[in-house]
């Protein structure tokens, strides 16, 4: 079976097994909306926005498991409930881990659309620098985003930290990537084939895809030798490499 410079851990939803040590792990820089528990209700569309509470209040909301009859618990039906988890600090999270040897993948969540809902990606970026460089992991980390202003403000003025191109849909298409700068492209892997691999190769784009989770999308994605798999089941990606 063919083999990948990486396995990307997400932490989001997967299991996430004892057993199985991520050679990256994924995670996501929020500061908009998401389903969370407080004051022993569910949270609905209405609740704040992340980027409106303060950290004090953010700290009230329980995201220890996902919401009973969402798509979400449809789809991860093995996850395993943590009531009482809180949202980290950014800062809290790369200290833990700075003086091992894992990689980070941090994801800037914003949305054109809603500017209101998000700091500036200007300033979303530089909040990440800051903190990725004050817990000396910069070397260790890579920026991600579908919104590429931020990966251009990283790319500017924080050169040392390796950024990737989020891509899904009618935007996961090399030519376009490699015109917008990209030197590392993470597409959804249901837009990629034998032949959009093989393009990105001829423009130099490292690809990293998101996020197989499936025995058999596994076994595609490996055939297609790619740098990196993000996956919510990094147990299955590596039971795939070791397969014969």
């Amino acid at each position: 079976m063919s083999k990948v410079a990486e396995i990307f851990e997400s932490l989001e939803y997967g299991p996430a097994p004892e057993s199985a040590t991520p050679v990256l792990s994924w995670l996501d820089a929020h500061d908009r909306k998401f389903g969370m528990f407080v004051n022993g209700q569910w949270v609905e569309p209405s609740a704040p926005t992340i980027h409106s509470l303060t950290y004090q209040e953010l700290k009230n909301y329980d995201v220890g498991r996902i919401r009973p009859g969402s798509e979400y618990a449809a789809r991860f039906p093995h996850q395993k409930p943590l009531d009482g988890a809180r949202i980290p600090r950014l800062d809290e999270l790369l200290g833990k881990m700075s003086g091992g040897k894992v990689r980070f993948n941090i994801e800037t969540k914003l949305v054109p659309q809603a500017p209101e809902e998000t700091l500036p990606p200007e300033a979303f970026a530089r909040a990440v620098i800051a903190e990725v460089r004050k817990a000396g992991v910069a070397k260790r980390t890579t920026i991600q985003s579908f919104d590429f202003r931020t990966l251009e403000v990283v790319e500017r003025e924080a050169p040392e930290i390796a950024t990737a191109y989020l891509t899904s849909g009618k935007n996961s298409e090399p030519a376009k990537l490699h015109e917008a700068g990209a030197r590392l492209w993470s597409p959804d892997f249901r837009d990629l084939d034998e032949q959009k691999v093989a393009q990105a190769r001829k423009l130099g784009l490292r690809i990293v895809t998101w996020t197989v989770n499936e025995p058999d999308e596994i076994r595609r994605v490996l055939a297609l030798k790619l740098d990196g798999i993000i996956s919510d089941y990094p147990d299955r990606v590596r039971a795939a490499l070791k397969a014969p």
